[in-house]
């Protein structure tokens, strides 16, 4: 069955799982960017950030890219609170770059393949994405949409042990229908062509 197909009104818990919390980590050694994305909830930003410092202590990579402006739902520059975090943290400002008028995470992805030029790459370059797990299957759909390059590589490395997990999604009846509700928004977004489809069995 294909995303498209799915039913809101049907949608349980073993769905959510197949749509959501099924990403496969591939390994990777280097990187030549790592975008991590932004959020109006720095507690979720901040999971974000302790996950990014676990993989430049342990990969190798060029440049960081922080992407989110002030989101609709935000009181904060998003990119510019996760720069100043990994400063701190005692990462050196020329390997950060900033993505910082976005709202959306669709903005987030269009902002950075024109920042990039990521369509005009002509050499092999490994992009590793960095969220939540909850969050990647939108982030991998949009950009299956723009991207069209066979020289880039995405690599999904989400955050371990999230606060919004599988398991406490589904034992939230609030995340549980704010999840719902990113089924629909999904599937409407593949029906606008804003995002590509998938198989989901």
């Amino acid at each position: 069955m294909k995303l498209s197909q799915i039913v809101p009104n049907k949608i349980d818990n073993n769905l959510l799982k197949k749509i959501f919390f099924s990403i496969n980590k591939e390994k990777y050694d280097n990187a030549d960017y790592i975008i991590v994305y932004g959020c109006h909830i720095k507690s979720l930003l901040d999971e974000r950030l302790i996950h990014v410092l676990s993989i430049v202590e342990n990969k190798k990579y060029s440049k960081i890219v922080l992407t989110g402006g002030i989101g609709v739902n935000g009181d904060f520059n998003e990119s510019e609170y996760m720069r100043d975090y990994l400063i701190e943290k005692g990462i050196d400002e020329g390997r950060i770059i900033i993505e910082n008028k976005s709202t959306t995470t669709e903005e987030n992805n269009l902002n950075v393949l024109k920042m990039l030029s990521l369509n005009s790459i002509q050499q092999k370059t490994n992009i590793v994405l960095v969220t939540q797990e909850v969050h990647m299957t939108r982030i991998i759909l949009h950009w299956k949409k723009i991207i069209n390059n066979k020289n880039i590589k995405f690599y999904y490395d989400y955050v371990d042990k999230s606060t919004i997990s599988y398991e406490k999604v589904i034992n939230n009846s609030y995340l549980l229908k704010l999840l719902k509700k990113q089924v629909e928004k999904t599937i409407k977004f593949i029906k606008e062509g804003k995002y590509v489809d998938i198989d989901i069995d």
